[in-house]
């Protein structure tokens, strides 16, 4: 890939935040309420006394998109349907951090898509604003701005690269490591709620659930254009924060919502007419779905339902990824 591509990128807009941010209304009950049940948990050891903790999720059904008539800010490609999740699953705690993916590098050798190109899709502040720019020798190890721990969640990873973990992962724990489906990440984000966000319906009310869009990061823009929008509160942190700070959803997830965008398995396209069970996303296309919105995602992009998707040859510095496990049924 050459920076042309990039290049392409930028002029089509790939910043994200651009979308408008709508008040979410109140909306119905969950199909399926999680169980109140103490959840089962999973452990990988990745080596060097570094470890990979996941939750297990309990099958069942959910309303997957958003309401027209209930949820304002959405987009036309959140269609509500009714979706089945068949098997339980493990997931990630939380997305795999910098410490972790560390571990992948220096076990297996790897080098990343940013490594081997050289250059990443970034950001840079001009005149008070926010503008995408190409970094050349940004990667997971030196992201496009500055702060980022082993605590914090790797980022500036393409999702070949999150591919790659998995894929390494499984080898050295002996399970099936994947990415989530789109379909599992938002039924793990709601768990059981119905609401635009995991917190409610008001975007004011998620101070301590997210490291998104702040007053914090406005600081940072003080010139932000008319459209772009930010959420009321400051939660400490103007870009990634250690994973775990904010509150869990009610599976015990962490930033599900902001910190840090998560590449799902699944191709985006339009989602399939009437109710699914499992389903995989696209057959075809070359753009992949990523969920969660991220430390500068405002009220629209941070909401449950909302999709993003990128080229699979992006590494933004907003986009990382979590895992998931199969589960045995007893």
């Amino acid at each position: 890939m050459t920076k042309s591509i990039g290049i392409v990128l930028i002029m089509i807009g790939v910043a994200w935040w651009v979308l408008p941010a709508g008040a979410a209304s109140p909306s119905t009950q969950p199909a399926t309420q999680p169980s109140t049940q103490a959840a089962k948990e999973l452990t990988l050891d990745l080596g060097d006394k570094v470890t990979l903790k996941l939750v297990q999720i309990p099958a069942g059904k959910f309303t997957m998109g958003s309401s027209p008539e209930t949820e304002g800010g959405r987009n036309q490609d959140e269609v509500q349907h009714e979706v089945t999740i068949s098997k339980p699953f493990f997931m990630g705690v939380t997305h795999v951090t910098v410490d972790q993916f560390a571990a992948f590098v220096k076990d297996s050798g790897y080098k990343t898509e940013a490594e081997k190109h050289g250059w990443v899709l970034g950001f840079e502040i001009r005149d008070g604003k926010p503008g995408s720019k190409v970094v050349d020798g940004a990667s997971w190890r030196n992201p496009c701005f500055d702060g980022q721990k082993g605590d914090h969640p790797v980022v500036q990873v393409y999702w070949n690269d999150a591919k790659a973990f998995c894929d390494w992962l499984s080898k050295k724990s002996g399970k099936t490591v994947l990415l989530p489906t789109e379909a599992q990440w938002e039924y793990a984000c709601r768990a059981g709620t119905k609401t635009a966000y995991p917190w409610g319906d008001k975007p004011d009310a998620g101070k301590g659930w997210a490291n998104a869009a702040d007053q914090s990061l406005q600081k940072k823009f003080p010139n932000a254009p008319a459209w772009m929008n930010f959420f009321s509160w400051d939660d400490g942190f103007v870009f990634t924060a250690p994973v775990g700070s904010f509150k869990p959803n009610a599976f015990g997830l962490y930033d599900m919502i902001g910190n840090a965008g998560q590449w799902c398995a699944d191709r985006y396209g339009k989602y399939k007419e009437g109710a699914a069970t499992d389903p995989t996303g696209a057959d075809t296309g070359d753009r992949r779905v990523v969920r969660g919105g991220s430390w500068d995602g405002g009220p629209s992009v941070c909401r449950s339902a909302y999709r993003m998707n990128y080229f699979s040859p992006v590494g933004l510095g907003g986009y990382g990824f979590r895992v998931v496990v199969a589960a045995s049924v007893d």
